[in-house]
């Protein structure tokens, strides 16, 4: 009969600020909650509330499934409205 005794390293807490880092939540939720890109798209809207998807996305630079991600994440925030249909409506900013 064989006995194997595997000793098992113990990790404790270091201030080690390489490793850190690595340690801190991926995804803490941001304060602010719109980004730079959805300002600039909130500052093309009040310059132009009659624009499309499409001329957004051209302006940002930026693909028609972004601008669609970051309207609708503005629209959850209350922040714009879409008033009118798709074709001859406007946005209206809300704050």
């Amino acid at each position: 009969m064989f006995i194997t005794t595997v000793p098992l390293k113990i990790f404790k807490e270091s201030n080690d600020p390489v490793n850190d880092p690595v340690n801190d939540p991926v995804n803490d939720p941001v304060n602010d909650p719109v980004n730079d890109r959805q300002k600039i798209i909130l500052n093309l809207i009040k310059n132009n509330k009659f624009a499309t998807r499409e001329q957004l996305a051209t302006e940002c630079n930026i693909s028609i499934e972004t601008i669609k991600r970051d309207i609708r994440k503005l629209r959850q925030l209350k922040l714009i409205k879409r008033i009118g249909s798709d074709k001859t409506g406007y946005w209206k900013i809300l704050n």
